[in-house]
């Protein structure tokens, strides 16, 4: 046998060897990927600690109130000054201008009819009062006596009588960081796997 020939196997060997080397790897970050993903779907899925809950809880108040400040309060004062509002009879030109001295001292000696511009917090008389608006507004205040009102409910009415132990994670600040850990970890092993798997087409040609 020529040198050449036994280079040519050598390296086809060498080609094989390494891809094998680069499917083992790309196994392993494959196996490494579907348990980071089955954790991250746990961390997704499984119950808080009860505090945890409770503190979930006044966080999605908190935000609920903050989100209907910026799409409702602030819309409506919005609407009340820019003559959105006023109804039939109002001269159509100044919708969207500014409400005039003399409207605004019409308005509030009431020489202007039925002035419903007024509601800002619920702008939509059809529906009940909104708790959003009054957390919106005075969340801070009510905040203790929400906290004190769910530290006097038992775990039971929480729903906790209805879950098992095992099913209850990390807390809550502690489980965010977790995810973000976890996403960030996903993500590059990714990339991992696509620089493997490239590798191997390469191998291929």
């Amino acid at each position: 046998m020529t040198d050449s020939y036994q280079n040519t196997v050598a390296a086809l060997e060498s080609v094989k060897e390494a891809k094998q080397a680069l499917k083992t790897e790309f196994d392993a970050i494959c196996e490494e990927i579907t348990k980071a993903q089955d954790e991250l779907d746990w961390l997704q899925t499984s119950y808080l600690p009860l505090q945890d809950l409770k503190e979930g809880i006044i966080q999605l108040l908190c935000a609920s109130g903050q989100k209907y400040e910026m799409s409702s309060i602030r819309s409506g004062i919005k609407d009340l000054a820019t003559n959105a509002k006023w109804g039939a009879g109002f001269p159509i030109e100044q919708y969207g201008k500014p409400m005039t001295y003399a409207n605004i001292e019409k308005a509030i000696a009431g020489d202007l009819g039925q002035f419903t511009l007024s509601q800002i917090f619920t702008p939509d008389k059809s529906m009940f009062f909104d708790d959003r608006a009054f957390l919106g507004l005075l969340f801070k205040t009510v905040e203790p006596t929400i906290r004190n009102i769910m530290e006097k409910m038992s775990p039971q009415e929480f729903g906790y009588s209805n879950i098992n132990e095992s099913e209850i994670g990390p807390g809550l600040e502690e489980r965010r960081h977790m995810i973000a850990d976890m996403a960030a970890k996903l993500l590059d092993l990714d990339k991992k796997k696509l620089g493997v798997s490239d590798k191997l087409r390469a191998l291929e040609l």
